[in-house]
């Protein structure tokens, strides 16, 4: 099978839907008989994609962020222009199968049967936590590209219901294929994690949060409960500085617990697994996830995992987490003494999530998701 991927998410930063791609396709392209092709909006190559540079990519994603709201759906606009204009050109049924659409909004083609990768709906459920002009780009395009997708792929049950139910589709166009952890997150030596700490310059006992920076991430309700909760432990904030970040950093000064958070900003994979090793909880109290990957990342690093009750993180935690309210921050305070206090709960804690990760793993995700392509291409 001829598979053509839009590998534009596969190139920026990593993120969660960059991470999800790569480690998918990583597998699909070991199976036999499937050949990938990644298209970039400017070339076609075989070869699995690698990631641009991390840094510049944040320096020019933050210059981005600064533009009027109208000038950036006006970008938006002419690179999906160009991508759709440099993709027909490409693409005819005797080269691809299949189409995978991976971005925003289907790409504008019918040569070939495509599938669309929705990885949540909160551009509809939560548009004041994304930029104005992302919002526009998705409200004004979507609607009039939707006849070109075939097949909709997506991450979790819960999603899959919400697309039904969003979209007016049958549930025989949706198909959820849930996602996994990389195989580099698990347990590691100690030495090996005090080492990465050391040269990081963190605590020795930390809880730990994951994800991009962004208000759907819910850091405000998270600096809450630390400014509550009895026991004065640090805090470790990881990963991507979002838009809108300003608002967490005030709390923080007003709060005053500056000088017990730590903002590592983007680290390499390496020392991300290092990092759910040591740390005495996860806590992920976002507002709204597709699947909610640091979850099982952590549960994988035998880290115990504090996290929300709502959207799809109980689906993807299973038993194997303290659920909270995101938005009771006292519940999250009573949740953060629990796994501080109770030695024996985190052990539990640790032990069901391990259990739980190895329910997840990327082959069963690369052979689920073949054999949705595989139908949908039958069919056409």
């Amino acid at each position: 099978m001829k598979i053509l991927i839009n590998s534009i998410p596969m190139t920026g930063l990593l993120t969660g839907i960059a991470r999800y791609l790569i480690n998918l396709y990583a597998e699909m392209i070991s199976i036999d008989n499937v050949e990938a092709c990644f298209f970039n909006g400017r070339e076609f190559t075989s070869s699995l994609p690698h990631l641009g540079d991390s840094p510049k990519r944040q320096k020019h994603t933050s210059f981005l962020r600064k533009l009027p709201p109208p000038l950036l759906f006006l970008l938006r606009t002419c690179r999906l222009m160009h991508y759709e204009h440099s993709l027909c050109k490409g693409i005819t049924p005797a080269n691809f199968d299949l189409y995978h659409e991976t971005e925003l909004v289907p790409a504008k083609q019918e040569a070939i049967p495509a599938v669309f990768s929705v990885y949540d709906l909160s551009l509809q459920r939560f548009k004041e936590m994304h930029p104005s002009d992302r919002v526009w780009f998705f409200n004004y395009f979507f609607k009039s590209r939707r006849r070109y997708m075939r097949h909709i792929l997506t991450i979790s049950d819960f999603i899959r219901q919400e697309i039904i139910e969003e979209f007016k589709v049958s549930p025989e166009m949706v198909t959820s294929v849930p996602l996994a952890p990389a195989p580099f997150f698990k347990i590691l030596q100690e030495q090996e994690v005090a080492q990465v700490l050391k040269r990081l310059r963190l605590p020795v006992e930390y809880l730990f949060f994951a994800g991009t920076l962004e208000p759907r991430k819910n850091i405000d309700l998270l600096i809450e409960a630390l400014h509550i909760a009895k026991p004065h432990i640090p805090l470790v904030l990881t990963g991507w500085h979002g838009w809108g970040e300003k608002a967490w950093q005030d709390k923080i000064k007003k709060t005053g617990i500056d000088k017990r958070i730590y903002v590592t900003g983007h680290i390499s994979d390496n020392d991300l697994a290092a990092l759910y090793n040591g740390a005495t909880a996860l806590i992920y109290p976002s507002l709204y996830e597709g699947f909610g990957l640091p979850i099982i990342e952590a549960m994988s690093c035998g880290c115990p995992v504090i996290c929300s009750h709502s959207s799809s993180m109980p689906e993807v935690a299973g038993n194997a987490a303290l659920l909270i309210d995101p938005h009771d921050r006292e519940n999250l305070a009573d949740a953060i003494e629990t796994i501080v206090f109770d030695s024996e709960k985190r052990k539990k804690l640790k032990q069901l999530g391990l259990a739980r990760a190895k329910e997840f793993n990327w082959q069963k995700t690369a052979q689920q998701t073949l054999e949705v392509f595989k139908r949908v291409s039958d069919e056409s």
